[in-house]
């Protein structure tokens, strides 16, 4: 080996073993197709890495989480963050009940990649796993027919709709400014003239969604490493015990691990 040049690399195989009793593995039938969208061709999905299976399509997600490695203070806007996490320019994670938004990636560094975010809204640790975030959108089926230029809708019980807020039946913007709960049947919603009618058991939905939530949230995790590729499937893990979170190559969040339910022994 010439002089100056130092391997300690290990196998992929090896890393994958000591992160959990594979003796304990139960692997699900048949494969699942990788959908690819906003992963990195070539990279590769490592062994004990997160994924929502989804079995009506037989199709495969990675639940990109990114693991922090050094605290970062409130309003700060870098995050240093463990190599290999497939964190992309314009993701958005979850800080605290905040989304930020990646902007630039620096992965120059040996031991961690910076992200450029927007001001975090609270302090993150050291250690924490930050899901992929998004914001779910309210929606809410149409209870009555509700007229052009008329001023109230009456819409099903239940949509979480509770203040002003901008709808939308796909076409036009309804305007809300207040929501009447009194009544057991329906809720009705005061909004400026409607620019086209509603019909009863339409759907309408948040302009812009408010609550942040998940991406995905786990439901198995993925068995061997699977190069990003055209055409790539996975094998699901549906049992696994021991599973030591501080050995993992792609992080498992606190969110994954109550999805995961008790078919996986977490260590920590």
């Amino acid at each position: 080996m010439p002089a100056g040049f130092k391997f300690n690399i290990k196998p992929e195989h090896e890393i994958a073993l000591e992160a959990a009793r594979f003796e304990t593995c139960y692997r699900m039938t048949g494969g699942f197709n990788l959908d690819i969208t906003n992963l990195p061709k070539g990279e590769s999905v490592p062994s004990l890495a997160p994924i929502f299976v989804d079995f009506s399509t037989r199709k495969a997600y990675f639940v990109k989480n990114v693991k922090v490695v050094e605290a970062a203070a409130s309003a700060a806007t870098s995050l240093k963050v463990a190599k290999g996490s497939f964190a992309a320019v314009g993701d958005k994670y979850i800080v605290g009940s905040a989304l930020v938004t990646v902007s630039a990636i620096d992965k120059t560094h040996e031991d961690y990649d910076a992200l450029t975010v927007s001001a975090l809204s609270a302090a993150v640790p050291s250690g924490s796993v930050l899901a992929e975030g998004s914001l779910q959108k309210l929606t809410a089926k149409v209870f009555a027919n509700a007229a052009a230029n008329a001023t109230s809708v009456k819409i099903a019980k239940g949509s979480g709709i509770t203040g002003a807020c901008t709808l939308t039946d796909g076409t036009n913007d309804i305007t809300v400014s207040a929501v009447d709960t009194s009544r057991a049947d329906y809720d009705t919603l005061t909004v400026a003239a409607l620019t086209a009618k509603l019909d009863a058991g339409a759907v309408i939905e948040e302009k812009t969604g408010s609550d942040v939530v998940p991406v995905r949230t786990a439901n198995y995790l993925n068995y061997a490493f699977v190069k990003v590729e055209d055409g790539a499937t996975v094998t699901a893990i549906g049992r696994i015990f021991e599973i030591d979170r501080k050995k993992l190559v792609a992080p498992v969040s606190d969110a994954d691990v109550a999805s995961l339910g008790d078919r996986f022994l977490f260590l920590n």
